[in-house]
């Protein structure tokens, strides 16, 4: 019976996750704003292709393309008696979603010249008029759980999978789109293992049936995974940067639509998360700072950390490159104080005639409170000079240069700092800002801050040299 088998035992992980941030897996079809979702029952899912694939790609950058061959198969080889050899050793299935009413979420996003700082636009095709950059995108919301399966054929690997679930766990990889924006992070919530051993008559027949096994069929095994994490340490991860503070006024993010009705529902409110917690997204926030690091790095003539920092789109004969920042959603103040936040009426102006437009009446419901934003930097393209960039975009925002959201001419996004926190993973080190009586008191006694304003001041003599 165990006759030219190429492998004697098979190793099922079941595995239940949950979304620590909102996900988007792009559509079937095309379009890059709807979320994937399943041809027979219309339910999103998460391909097993993404799972395999975002998990090799993990396993090849911290042991190497040769390693990742071994466990998730070579990318291409001929069919011969050493094909086993380069085959895959594990198998992924879809991840599935328990929630039959799984929670959505359609959020605004606009694309933004970066020449002129305002909605980019295009030619519609085979016309002189031109379409805005403005869409909606859509995501599965944090807190969702779902659960997928993965088969190992090879017992050797155990410790290798491990590992890779153990990375999963501490949010060490991101899956789906909008890695940026701070999307894609997702938790294990539970982890079982039955080994089937198939010279065995008894696993031979439940391997048959599998898919219908009882739970105690199966050894708790997530207990193995959470002892397998070092404790402040992330592999991929150089810096962490923390910034606490309150809304100085109101702020505005807009959502795409306003979920009450009558005569006093506002025109626009803020943008809230699945579980209707007001919020700055991470796009947002994103956004804001990004224009506020272009502006300085222009001042000073170190342009190529921009790309670095946030990536660039490839163009002919060159792939691109991937940025090194995630902004999170930052949930501002207390729900149930901004659900009871009074609708404020605005007016349009006409500018030529000094009057009220003719239908420039609106209201708008606007959010505040404290928040703490979060921002991490990833250890590839000069973190140094991203993080010495992105401090002193920050230190703006605690003078009030930068808002945040709309409405920054009516005094609406300014943020009261109190204070910056920065963690170094490799130094394994911290360093702080405090901001009190309008003055920041730096804590750097591992120069943490200086050496990353020092990085962003030597880019640019090298630029000044070229």
């Amino acid at each position: 019976m165990t006759v030219g088998m190429k492998y004697q035992k098979i190793i099922k992980y079941l595995i239940t996750a949950v979304c620590t941030q909102p996900l988007h897996i792009g559509s079937a079809s095309g379009d890059k704003e709807e979320v994937l979702v399943h041809l027979v029952d219309g339910m999103p899912f998460i391909q097993a292709a993404s799972l395999s694939g975002v998990m090799r790609q993990y396993y090849a950058k911290t042991h190497g393309e040769k390693a990742s061959e071994k466990l998730f198969g070579a990318k291409h080889f001929e069919t011969n008696e050493n094909a086993y050899n380069k085959a895959s050793k594990v198998c992924f299935s879809d991840g599935r979603f328990s929630n039959e009413n799984v929670m959505m979420e359609l959020r605004p996003r606009v694309k933004i010249d970066l020449r002129t700082e305002t909605c980019d636009t295009n030619n519609i095709k085979g016309t002189n008029r031109q379409a805005g950059h403005k869409f909606n995108m859509e995501y599965i919301g944090a807190g969702e759980e779902f659960q997928f399966c993965i088969y190992l054929y090879d017992e050797n690997f155990q410790g290798d999978l491990k590992e890779i679930l153990s990375a999963v766990h501490q949010e060490e990889v991101q899956f789906g789109g909008q890695k940026s924006n701070g999307c894609g992070f997702i938790k294990l919530k539970q982890l079982k293992r039955k080994i089937f051993d198939m010279k065995d008559q008894k696993d031979r027949e439940k391997w048959i049936d599998e898919e219908k096994l009882e739970d105690n069929e199966y050894e708790d095994i997530f207990s193995e995974i959470v002892s397998n994490i070092k404790v402040s340490e992330k592999a991929v991860m150089a810096y962490e940067v923390i910034v606490t503070g309150s809304t100085e006024g109101e702020l505005l993010v807009k959502s795409i639509g306003v979920p009450e009705y009558g005569k006093d529902a506002p025109d626009s409110m803020n943008i809230q998360n699945a579980v209707k917690e007001y919020i700055v997204p991470g796009s947002s926030l994103k956004g804001a700072v990004r224009s506020q690091m272009e502006k300085i790095a222009s001042y000073i003539g170190n342009v190529s950390v921009i790309d670095d920092t946030f990536g660039s789109t490839g163009n002919l004969g060159d792939e691109g490159k991937t940025g090194n920042i995630v902004f999170y959603d930052t949930v501002v103040g207390n729900k149930e104080d901004n659900d009871r936040m009074r609708v404020k009426s605005r007016i349009h102006i006409d500018k030529f005639t000094g009057g009220v437009m003719y239908g420039g009446l609106f209201n708008e419901k606007n959010v505040s409170g404290n928040l703490m934003f979060h921002i991490a930097i990833y250890d590839r393209n000069n973190p140094n000079s991203t993080c010495g960039l992105l401090l002193m975009a920050l230190r703006d925002m605690a003078v009030g240069i930068m808002s945040v959201g709309s409405g920054y001419s009516v005094g609406k996004g300014i943020i009261n700092v109190e204070r910056i926190d920065i963690s170094d993973y490799r130094k394994k080190e911290k360093a702080a800002i405090v901001f009190e009586n309008e003055k920041g008191i730096i804590t750097d006694e591992y120069n943490i801050i200086s050496d990353c304003i020092k990085a962003v001041q030597s880019n640019y003599a090298k630029e000044e040299n070229k």
